[in-house]
């Protein structure tokens, strides 16, 4: 999985082109943070990463790119300090 960091304007309008432009080509963004800061950003995850990419180069953004490692944790309290816990142990 891959996370898209992308600069943003301080406009308004300017995260509804984002997701307009990434759905144009048919991609679905899974998960979406907005970042205060200068400049303010966006991090989403989509469904295709490839997709994403040319949705952005389309549109002239200028934005990075790390990979993402996933788990599925339970959902109850304390299972991502189990969890970050035995990664730690392992020495990860």
């Amino acid at each position: 999985m891959k996370e898209f960091r992308i600069n943003m304007s301080d406009e308004p309008g300017s995260l509804a082109e984002l997701c307009e432009t990434i759905a144009s080509k048919d991609v679905n963004i899974l998960t979406i943070v907005a970042i205060s800061g200068e400049p303010a950003s966006a991090a989403i995850l989509t469904d295709n990463a490839d997709a994403t990419s040319a949705a952005l180069d389309g549109m002239g953004a200028k934005y990075s790119v790390a990979d993402l490692k996933s788990a599925k944790l339970d959902h109850k309290p304390g299972s991502l300090a189990a969890f970050t816990r035995g990664m730690s142990n392992s020495e990860v």
